[in-house]
């Protein structure tokens, strides 16, 4: 930290620059300066951080120095110390942003304190710029991620505030308004000639999205991202004065051609009708996907335009139902709390997604049961204990809600009355403590530090009332949170390995081949 003195008294100038300990609060050099023209040749010189000032000097006065300098370098801290008490020196100085006003003669350690206070106030005004510099340098670099991100969320209808959505919009330099009405393209890419291993077609639909984008983006306004099955999906914003329904299409012939002679890449588009950006994203993507699901375009039909009359959409599905943790791993868990959460969440999104539908309600009732009857059978118990082996039909979401948080409530209700419940809770607070550590490295004796118990006792323990060793379960649990993860494309696999518990990714690759017979990736690329 700088600091420079400025007295037409030079004996004054030189005894405060000199006679004071000005390293005990933190400035390293000091420079003296004995009028206000002085002060601003050497500023140019070598601009400091600190300024204190006298008020009444020849030429310029000390009011017209901080004056100049808050113009010309805005961030430098002026004080102001003069032999005159007089309010209209004080009233000026703080209309030039003097943060200290100080009288002559003053005490060293009252001058101290005060450059101590504009050192600290001056750090931490330099920490702020850097902070602001270094997260404008991340958003930039990481501008195509954070884009594609935002526009994945659109498409599975994840809700954004407009103003939220305006602020993200300017912030990563997408071409579009919240207000815009926009048409998706979705590209599925094909080696139909057998040219590639699945584990090159990362890099073809890489650039297969560039090739599309060269091509499109002379005549419209464009904003894409890779969706979780590998598709390349594109917000399109153009203006109909300059491109025609006709030339749409033939842009879209374009681009298939290209992939086919650049790549020897087949590749299916199918546009679809325009809607909101806003909150019509997500209708818009789900066309796309049931249309191109249906009809093989590459082979036939390479480019499907959909009408703007309602189509038959892919069949949504009550995502809580299927994301972790799971409901039966929050029952296994015994996490009661837990589970009736995840209840909360499931009847939400059905009475914010799917309000009416039946189908929903069926999907909800025949996953909930299937969670309770694998965990009352795990726990020795009949379905008919619980009037659970016959079918229930549930005609709205009040019923079926009421219907599942009472079999929690019994479920809950029978354990804590049973004879083994000091082993089954025992059991229970080990998977919940497996369950909330997924992502760290699980020792058995860290399980048998949590529950006061020798580690070969808890192993014993676990595999008598459980059926499976502690590591079988471990591995069980990250597997299969490593299959959801792979299925959104927003996560790398050396992203998905730290995730759950493995900081060697090539260890999580040989391990997940394993079990499923195929790599992660290759597993990822077969969701095409």
């Amino acid at each position: 930290m700088k600091l420079m003195i400025v007295d037409d008294e030079e004996h004054l100038a030189d005894s405060l620059a000199s006679g004071i300990p000005w390293e005990s609060v933190g400035i390293g050099s000091v420079f003296p300066a004995y009028s206000a023209r002085q002060a601003l040749e050497m500023m140019q010189e070598e601009a400091v951080d600190i300024v204190v000032t006298d008020v009444r000097m020849p030429g310029l006065s000390g009011i017209d120095l901080i004056k100049e300098l808050k113009r010309r370098w805005p961030h430098t801290v002026c004080m102001l110390l003069t032999g005159h008490a007089e309010f209209e020196y004080a009233q000026q100085g703080l209309k030039h942003k003097a943060t200290h006003y100080l009288l002559k003669p003053v005490k060293d350690s009252e001058l101290l304190a005060a450059v101590r206070e504009a050192a600290e106030e001056r750090r931490l005004e330099q920490e702020r710029l850097s902070a602001f510099v270094y997260s404008q340098s991340m958003v930039h670099r990481n501008l195509p991620v954070l884009r594609a991100n935002l526009l994945n969320n659109l498409i599975r209808g994840q809700s954004v505030s407009p103003a939220t959505l305006a602020e993200q919009l300017s912030l990563y330099a997408i071409p579009m308004g919240v207000d815009d009405t926009v048409a998706l393209l979705l590209i599925r890419i094909h080696d139909v000639y057998g040219r590639y291993q699945p584990s090159d077609m990362a890099v073809m639909r890489f650039a297969a999205a560039n090739i599309a984008e060269e091509l499109l983006t002379q005549s419209c306004r464009l904003w894409s991202c890779e969706d979780m099955y590998g598709n390349l999906v594109m917000a399109v914003r153009r203006n109909p004065d300059d491109l025609g329904e006709q030339d749409m299409e033939g842009l879209a012939d374009e681009v298939i051609r290209g992939l086919r002679q650049l790549l020897h890449l087949a590749a299916g588009v199918v546009r679809s009708p325009t809607g909101s950006l806003e909150c019509g994203l997500e209708e818009l993507y789900q066309r796309c996907i049931a249309t191109i699901r249906s009809q093989a375009a590459y082979d036939q039909d390479p480019v499907v335009r959909q009408g703007e009359e309602k189509g038959t959409t892919a069949a949504h599905v009550v995502a809580a139902l299927y994301a972790p943790p799971l409901f039966a791993h929050l029952l296994e868990a015994g996490n009661w709390d837990g589970a009736r959460e995840k209840l909360e969440e499931i009847t939400g999104e059905w009475k914010l997604k799917y309000n009416g539908s039946s189908e929903h309600l069926s999907e909800i009732y025949y996953s909930l049961r299937s969670a309770f009857s694998y965990f009352i059978h795990k726990s020795g118990k009949l379905l008919a204990d619980f009037r659970l082996h016959g079918v229930e039909e549930m005609k709205d979401i009040g019923e079926l809600g009421f219907w599942a948080a009472d079999m929690l409530g019994r479920l809950q209700d029978e354990l804590k009355t049973e004879g083994a419940l000091p082993r089954h809770s025992l059991v229970a607070r080990i998977r919940q403590f497996i369950q909330e550590r997924l992502s760290e490295d699980v020792s058995l004796q860290a399980i048998a530090d949590e529950v006061y118990m020798h580690p070969t006792h808890v192993s014993k323990l676990f595999k008598k009332e459980t059926g499976e060793t502690i590591s079988d379960y471990l591995l069980r649990l990250r597997m299969e949170k490593a299959v959801h993860l792979l299925k959104d494309s927003r996560y790398k696999v050396y992203e998905i390995s730290a995730r759950i518990g493995y900081k060697n990714p090539t260890y999580f690759i040989k391990v997940f081949k394993e079990r499923f017979g195929v790599t992660p990736q290759d597993f990822r690329d077969g969701l095409n």
